[in-house]
């Protein structure tokens, strides 16, 4: 139940917010087409790290990972990139 209350506020109040700071010119985000974010993983294990030295030797710009390394800041700049790539240990 806690993982569903906390998405719910990541959905109500983060992305909200970016919104927001989007539509008010306060969110600095210089966009690449290769802009993607890592969503899913607690990265308990450290295997999200991995997974991000991966893609970006790839030639991928890693925007945000979370929930596991995430900041607010991330999470804020996640609807810009232009792939969201779910990674999950159990997956």
């Amino acid at each position: 139940l806690g993982h569903h209350i906390a998405n719910d506020m990541v959905r109500d109040w983060v992305f909200t917010r970016a919104d927001k700071e989007k539509k008010e010119g306060k969110l600095q985000f210089e966009s690449t087409p290769y802009d993607v974010a890592i969503i899913g993983d607690y990265n308990i294990g450290g295997d999200a790290w991995a997974s991000r030295i991966l893609l970006e030797e790839l030639g991928l710009r890693v925007v945000a990972q979370w929930s596991g390394d995430g900041t607010i800041n991330e999470m804020l700049m996640t609807p810009n990139v232009k792939m969201n790539l779910i990674h999950c240990y159990r997956s």
